[in-house]
């Protein structure tokens, strides 16, 4: 091989080489890059109160973004247990306040934002003893989850989707873009959501249950044949009932309208605009 073309191959395989580390360069910048845009919260800092009262009462918690969990026990304490989390700077972090208004029966929580378009947000693990009422807890950007024994409880965010199980004289649950999971639940139960699915489980039905959504689909499952009436509609959809129903009225692919085994005091109400409707059973 003449001295021309070794160097010309010498050459070729540098240029190559170069352009490979070049290459690994960049998509370890564009990682970098990525990691850097789409990075959790750097900055956390954790907030926690426990508070005794006489006997089980009222909670209410307002937060704006964050999630919020919520458990019940045999105690009369409750504990708040809070992470603000920032993503900017250090300091935005003693931008959020933390408010606890206390009575001798009741605990109200209050997540206060100094300034708007603040990166942060304040995730809550709270605990309440069985038997209290969750008067309102809400956020606006993120999910609720809750469990346990409660007297009854009012549940509303914006973005997010809710979780519920457990023991409630009622439960109401709102959202706007967000699903709705409902495992287990005894009492009254209403649902709405806008954009977004509602799936409920119970092992039987022990008062009015009514769900509501605009884009999504609706399913009950029970772990037992109800007595109970049934209205299910939907525009866009189709209906799907795994009991027996005695009919009443018109009946369509988009409507149905009867009596669940022997009908009786409790409404089972199933209504949706662009979405199936499915009465399951467990």
């Amino acid at each position: 091989m003449s001295d021309e073309n070794k160097n010309y191959r010498i050459t070729k395989i540098r240029s190559l080489s170069l352009l490979t580390i070049m290459l690994l360069f960049t998509s370890v910048l564009l990682i970098s890059c990525e990691n850097f845009i789409d990075s959790d919260y750097r900055f956390e800092e954790i907030f926690s109160r426990t508070i005794t009262l006489k006997e089980a009462g009222s909670f209410s918690l307002e937060n704006v973004n964050g999630s919020v969990t919520v458990t019940t026990s045999p105690s009369r304490e409750v504990v708040i247990k809070a992470t603000k989390r920032a993503k900017r700077e250090k300091s935005d972090l003693d931008k959020i306040k933390i408010e606890v208004i206390q009575g001798e029966r009741s605990v109200k929580v209050d997540t206060i934002y100094e300034k708007k378009n603040l990166r942060v947000k304040v995730d809550y693990d709270i605990t309440v003893p069985e038997g209290s009422a969750l008067e309102l807890v809400r956020t606006v950007n993120g999910k609720i989850v809750i469990s346990g024994k409660y007297d009854r409880a009012e549940l509303k965010t914006t973005n997010g989707s809710v979780e519920a199980r457990g023991d409630f004289s009622r439960l109401e649950v709102s959202t706007t873009n967000g699903s709705i999971a409902v495992i287990g639940v005894k009492g009254k139960i209403d649902l709405r959501t806008t954009n977004g699915s509602i799936k409920a489980e119970l092992n039987e039905l022990s008062a009015d249950f009514r769900a509501r959504t605009t884009n999504g689909s609706i399913r009950l499952a029970l772990g037992r044949e109800a007595d109970a009436r049934l209205i299910a509609r939907t525009t866009n959809g189709s209906i799907k009932v795994e009991y027996p129903v005695t009919v009443e009225g018109t009946v369509s692919r988009r409507r149905l309208e009867g009596k669940l085994g022997r009908g009786g005091e409790i409404t089972v109400s199933l209504e949706t605009t662009n979405g199936s409707i499915n009465l399951a059973k467990l």
